[in-house]
């Protein structure tokens, strides 16, 4: 058989899971692509206003593990993006979740209460 095809993953090829960000008034909502990623390859973190996406996309499906592949095109490996937020989050109230490839994660913006005080005259 011949195929015109790569067999062997690209030399330096590397992949990155592609995001989307949006601001709602009441959250940051952000969307992850991450096709093919495990839940329990997945890690989310929160510093100082920087939350960091990591995660592991393998190589070999489950069920291909026994079989001898004629072409190889898909990325795999490790990835790791950090998203600046610019804007005061309820971290602790954060969540996310994981559907058909999309991770959505939800930032909670902190509710600002205007501060009143009396000013003194002199």
């Amino acid at each position: 058989m011949y195929f015109e095809f790569q067999t062997e993953p690209r030399q330096g090829a590397t992949w990155t899971a592609v995001v989307d960000v949006c601001e709602r008034e009441m959250e940051i909502v952000i969307f992850v692509e991450t096709p093919g990623v495990d839940r329990s390859d997945l890690q989310l973190s929160w510093n100082d206003g920087v939350l960091m996406i990591s995660g592991h996309k393998r190589q070999e499906p489950p069920d291909c593990k026994m079989a001898t592949y004629l072409c190889v095109e898909r990325f795999h490996g490790r990835f790791h993006r950090e998203i600046a937020i610019g804007i005061p989050i309820d971290h602790k109230r954060a969540r996310a979740e994981l559907k058909d490839g999309l991770l959505r994660i939800h930032l909670p913006k902190l509710a600002s209460k205007p501060e009143v005080s009396n000013i003194p005259i002199s």
